[in-house]
Parts: C-alpha cells; structure tokens; sequence
C-alpha cells in the first residue's frame, strides 16, 4: 500500500486480528507479551472514530466508505502526524471477520509504474550504492529449501531468467523497483561530482547523501569516509527507525512524504543529546507532478554537522538583520534567545544548549 496506506482486520466483536498499531510485545531489551494483547477493540487505535462510525460499520459486516482527520504518532510517540484519512472496508466472506484499508488524503491513493528492460534494471540495481529494503518480499524464498540462501537481489536475477517456476515472486513490484533503479542511477554520477569539487563540502558539514523510493530501494553516499562520520549508526542496522523494514518506512521519508513536496523537515536523533556526534537530518519528498494528486514517488535528504548547520543559521540570521526593515531584532542582542525549532516543537539550533 505504499507510505501512505496500511491494512487491517477485527473480528465480529470488533477486536483486532491485525493493525499496524497493534503492539503485542512491550521492552527494550527482552521483548514480553503484553496481558490482553489479543482482546484490544479497534476503537483503542482508531480512537478518532468517537462516534464508532467506522468500528460500527465493521462489526455489522457492511461495505462502504468513511473519512476523518486523525493524528498519527511516529518515532516511539515522539512525533505527530496530522492526516485525512479515507477508510474503505468490507466483510470477508465465509469468515467473522472485516477488512479495512486506509489511505491518506491526496497522495495515498497514487503511485507511479514506467517500463525499463529487465537488462538495464538488473544493472542499476547491482550497484553497490544500491540496497533493497532488507525484509520485503520482492521473492518469496522460504517457500522451497534450496531458495533459503538466496538474497532477494540474487531471487529477483534467478526470477527474471525463468530458470526456476518454482520461485514465486511479486512480479509488479520487481518491475516497479527496476524503473526505480534506472531513474535514479545518475544520481551516482551527480553526488560523486559533488564530492569531487571540494569548493562544494570543505568543511565537511554534509556527511551523508541518502534516497528511498517507494519500492524499497535505497541509495547511499558518503562524502566523507566512513571513520569521519559524526553518527556512524545512521541508515545502519542499528538505526531501527532510519532504514526499510517489514512494518513501516524511514521516519525520515514517512515524515517527509506527509509534508508539502519540496519542502525540507529537519531532525535531531534523539539520541544525540549535546554530544559532539550531533547530527541533523533534512530530508524531502519528490513528486512527479506538480499538484495533489501527483504520487510521491521517493524521498531524498542528507545527514549533516549539527555545527555545520548552527553556522549556517545563525549566518542567514545575520543577513537578515542587513536587510532594511525585515528584522527588527537581532539574535546577537544580549537581551534576547534565539532558537530554531522543527515542526514537532522539538529545538534545532539554540544559543545556549545548557538551558
């Protein structure tokens, strides 16, 4: 369903069988079940639906559609979504239960499929700068034993040959994710050129260049080597939140994806703290066309110094000041704090970190 939608099913009781929302497990550390995990109403993660409308509806095993503005917690309840969502469910048939399928207003219910050959996909694709998100199933390969070994880059190659029938494979999805290797294979070129001209990074302030598509695929580039980045964890296994996985996309391409394209969001990890590894992540939404019911179709950004970026504020504060009559005050007055906050409220830049 893409970045902007998501699946579920409650039963006749309107208990949930499935919902992204639904967290069974609870600790950090040693995961344990939670008591009363499988008796949780659907009003408890809808819980906009003050009237029971969609709950209702469900339950009585109707066909139809509704609609509602909900917030949507992301980043372990740190940050706020704000969405319009369109909800379409129906009665499984033979079955207690109901589905339903939500998609966001605008975006949600549009994605973007190109033909490339298969020879020139499968090329971009084995690029080392190229990675699949690590547990989608582009393949599935632990249908049959000898498949188990398989990465799903090799599936898709041994797929595509028709050597092997017995491999099952989402066979738009592969074609999807080839266009998206093709279209996106000058970036290469581009970035490189960048880290070529020293004039452009010689400060080092940007370290990471990064783009996800909705297909799962992701490419990465260092402008820096590896020993010099300031986060080493970001888009790393260790980054739960910044990378694909089964259950959800990078926070910072979710978060993207739900702002006006073209516009940057900003972030700190929150593991950061005031340590000199602080980083800040500015990442935005691409779209094909320029109205609301163009798709989103990938997300770009770049991991840069947290002082890197203070200098850079704190420069454009001060040309601000130049100009006749746009700023009245100035952040270099002793009298006032400046601070730079992120949609969430959460501070980016501040003269006095220690307050």
């Amino acid at each position: 369903l893409g970045i902007h939608g998501y699946a579920f099913a409650i039963t006749n009781n309107g208990y949930i069988l499935t919902h992204p929302d639904l967290r069974p497990l609870y600790g950090d550390g040693k995961k344990r079940r939670k008591p009363n995990y499988s008796s949780v109403d659907l009003s408890e993660v809808e819980w906009e639906d003050k009237d029971d409308t969609l709950r209702n509806a469900m339950v009585n095993r109707k066909t139809g559609t509704f609609s509602m503005e909900v917030t949507k917690s992301v980043d372990k309840g740190k940050r706020v979504l704000v969405l319009h969502n369109d909800y379409y469910y129906t009665d499984i048939k033979g079955t207690p239960f109901s589905l339903g399928v939500a998609l966001s207003r605008g975006h949600g219910k549009y994605f973007f499929r190109g033909n490339v050959t298969v020879e020139e996909g499968l090329h971009d694709l084995e690029h080392p700068d190229v990675a699949l998100a690590d547990e989608w199933t582009y393949c599935n390969t632990d249908e049959h034993p000898e498949h188990r070994y398989l990465s799903q880059i090799e599936a898709i190659k041994i797929y595509l040959s028709g050597q092997e029938p017995r491999l099952h494979c989402d066979k738009e999805l592969i074609q999807e994710v080839l266009f998206d290797a093709v279209v996106t294979a000058p970036l290469e070129a581009y970035w490189t050129s960048l880290v070529l001209n020293k004039s452009e990074n010689s400060d080092k302030g940007v370290e990471i260049a990064y783009l996800g598509t909705r297909t799962g695929l992701s490419r990465i580039n260092l402008f820096v080597v590896p020993d010099e980045l300031t986060n080493q964890d970001f888009l790393t296994a260790e980054d739960k939140e910044g990378v694909f996985n089964a259950d959800h996309f990078p926070l910072w391409y979710k978060r993207a994806a739900e702002q006006v394209p073209g516009t940057f969001i900003y972030s700190l990890p929150f593991s950061s703290g005031s340590e000199n590894r602080s980083v800040v992540l500015a990442s935005t939404a691409i779209q094909l066309l320029d109205e609301r019911k163009s798709p989103i179709a990938a997300a770009v950004g770049i991991q840069m110094k947290l002082e890197f970026f203070q200098r850079k504020f704190w420069t454009a504060s001060r040309q601000c000041v130049a100009l006749d009559g746009k700023c009245s005050i100035s952040c270099d007055d002793e009298n006032i704090n400046c601070y730079l906050i992120d949609n969430n409220g959460f501070i980016l830049v501040a003269e006095d970190y220690t307050l």
